[in-house]
């Protein structure tokens, strides 16, 4: 991890697992899409403000309409 990278916990229905994620302004990301090892399937993790640390929550697959 540098100075401009947090890990990252993708807590999903799966599993957890780490990755690297880059600052944005010096803040971290709300939401970005990225595929898990576990699930090759995109997916959109949102972060979790009531949570302690980076953690990121499944919210959607990119371009479904849930209407």
């Amino acid at each position: 991890m540098t100075d401009s990278t947090y890990t990252a916990q993708l807590v999903g229905p799966d599993g957890t697992e780490e990755a690297e994620v880059e600052l944005i302004n010096g803040e971290p990301v709300k939401s970005f899409t990225r595929a898990t090892s576990l699930n090759e399937e995109e997916i959109v993790w949102e972060l979790d403000a009531d949570a302690d640390g980076y953690v990121y929550r499944p919210a959607g697959i990119p371009g479904a309409d849930y209407s």
